[in-house]
């Protein structure tokens, strides 16, 4: 395998229900949706990334955390040894935003390096009074690495920022043996959100920051040609490794 082409492996870490108009903005109300917690192990033969780590750490007391919950089979070290590795093999966590079912577990990975977007690190310090609880938990700044916008992270791989559903939000561009994928964390919840007949507007997150900005990151996100692997959908386990 290329250096620069990668392979990605959707870890299933928990599952909860949720009001699916809470995902996909103003739509089916009253309609409950399952959905995942994603992490996505990336390999390229030699290096071994990881982009989110679910909502539980290692040292959770328990196994339901609000909405979400998780099995033996879901945890971490269990998911992580499928594709025969474990926590010390990761060398560079991609968050690609601070909410807490994307980086809950993060303090797994106790020697690699951590990046996030610095808009998004500054909002975690001080977020709205609505959006507080989806940053209420413990993270320490110093364990990351702060990036300002569009950055290349690796031979093949690049953050791209995407605003909106937070301020601080990033996807990460991965390039494989059959071309582009692009993992969107939750700019882009469900594979429904973006597939709209031609001419009409996307299905935004109904959670978000700022819809205008949430609007133009699903067009950028678009316009890139890849294909997307949303945030939350259970569809995107029917394959255990991309492409």
């Amino acid at each position: 395998m290329r250096p620069d082409q990668w392979t990605i492996a959707p870890l299933v870490l928990a599952t909860g229900v949720v009001e699916k108009s809470l995902t996909i903005f103003h739509r089916d109300h009253g309609v409950k949706k399952e959905g995942p917690v994603v992490a996505w192990l990336l390999t390229n033969g030699d290096r071994k990334i990881l982009v989110d780590t679910g909502i539980f750490g290692p040292s959770s007391a328990s196994d339901k955390i609000g909405v979400f919950s998780r099995t033996p089979e879901q945890r971490m070290e269990v998911q992580l040894n499928r594709f025969g590795t474990k926590p010390k093999e990761i060398d560079l966590v991609i968050n690609t935003h601070l909410h807490s079912d994307h980086c809950g577990g993060n303090a797994y990975f106790q020697g690699a390096r951590f990046l996030v977007q610095k808009r998004e690190m500054e909002y975690f310090k001080h977020p709205l009074p609505a959006t507080r609880q989806e940053y209420d938990f413990a993270i320490r700044e110093g364990d990351f690495e702060l990036l300002d916008g569009d950055a290349e992270i690796a031979p093949g791989i690049k953050t791209i920022l995407t605003p909106g559903h937070t301020v601080g939000s990033q996807a990460v561009l991965v390039e494989t043996a059959s071309g582009l994928y692009v993992i969107a964390g939750d700019t882009v919840p469900h594979f429904e959100n973006m597939e709209v007949p031609a001419n009409e507007p996307f299905w935004p997150t109904g959670l978000y920051i700022d819809l205008r900005e949430l609007y133009e990151s699903l067009h950028k996100l678009k316009s890139l040609g890849g294909f997307i692997l949303p945030g939350h959908d259970m569809l995107v386990l029917k394959k255990n490794i991309y492409p």
